[in-house]
């Protein structure tokens, strides 16, 4: 039978430098190869042994560099990702002493599940899901 597990996932940012300082200063991530990709610095990162890699305009790439704005109304498409923590008060407490900003929460949507929301760069809406 064949079978998928989750590999990476592709950030597109304006500002490359920017974004990539933002994961490691913010979230803690860890910075595993540095390059170009297609004309475009390239970051790859380890978040707790997931890989994210972040990017930037393509080379013959054109149009606007816009970002859409962050909204906690889901959308076709990619809407969000998430990140697992153990304790969302200290983390939130930390992110917004890093000047983080939260979007909504946190707050139980269901009994066992706290979540809150996060803009990242680029306006990135990131999910925070603490499970007990």
């Amino acid at each position: 039978m064949i079978s998928f597990k989750v590999d990476h996932i592709h950030l597109k940012a304006v500002d490359v430098e920017e974004t990539a300082k933002w994961y490691v200063d913010k979230i803690g991530a860890k910075i595993t190869f540095e390059g170009k990709f297609k004309g475009s610095k390239v970051y790859y990162f380890d978040i707790s042994g997931f890989t994210f890699i972040v990017f930037g305009q393509l080379e013959g790439e054109e149009g606007d560099k816009t970002p859409n704005p962050p909204s906690l109304r889901t959308r076709f498409g990619t809407d969000h990702f998430g990140f697992a923590v153990e304790d969302m008060q200290e983390t939130v407490a930390d992110l917004r002493a890093k000047g983080v900003t939260i979007l909504e929460g946190p707050w139980s949507p269901r009994p066992g599940l706290t979540i809150c929301y996060i803009e990242a760069p680029d306006k990135a809406t990131i999910e925070l899901s603490e499970r007990k």
